[in-house]
């Protein structure tokens, strides 16, 4: 596998994987390990099938970059474990380099959605005389929120933005 392009099975199996995890995060909220760990395994045999070791090397840093790009925020309990999978298992797939690419796109698409469902939700804040305020009714926020946005989405935004412009 070289690190200029992404095999097209590979880039179709990322489509898939994420396509499949959307559809579960929304109806479910729960992106599942039958589908991330399978594709893990997918992505280290077929790459290392490909390239033999380089191949393996490759996808085993975008496996560990993908995890470790999401530890973070999954230890400080802001995104789920499968997100962090589903972005391990995407890493594997396409390596370190597509991985990175995929997470920064990932992170800028998810915080545009994350303001439009603050906004269509009617939860944005502002700060008024160093106090949090809710911007539509006035009041002090509640300090929890039960909006969730299924991060599934991002992800397979981010990893379609990607695939367009990386591989």
């Amino acid at each position: 596998m070289s690190q200029a392009t992404i095999e097209k099975p590979l880039q179709l199996l990322i489509l898939a994987a994420v396509a499949v995890a959307v559809v579960t995060d929304l109806r479910h909220r729960r992106i599942y390990n039958v589908l991330t760990f399978p594709t893990m395994a997918v992505g280290l045999a077929l790459n290392a099938w490909w390239s033999g070791a380089t191949g393996l090397l490759l996808a085993v840093a975008g496996l560990l970059l993908g995890a470790a790009l999401f530890f973070i925020p999954v230890a400080a309990g802001g995104r789920g474990a499968g997100d962090l999978k589903l972005l391990a298992a995407v890493g594997a797939l396409g390596g370190p380099v597509f991985v990175f690419w995929c997470a920064l796109f990932t992170s800028m698409i998810g915080g545009v959605l994350g303001v439009a469902v603050l906004l269509l939700k009617r939860r944005f804040l502002e700060v008024a005389g160093g106090m949090a305020v809710d911007v539509y009714t006035g009041q002090a926020p509640r300090m929890t929120s039960n909006i969730r946005l299924p991060y599934a989405v991002p992800i397979a935004l981010g990893a379609v933005t990607a695939l367009i412009f990386h591989a």
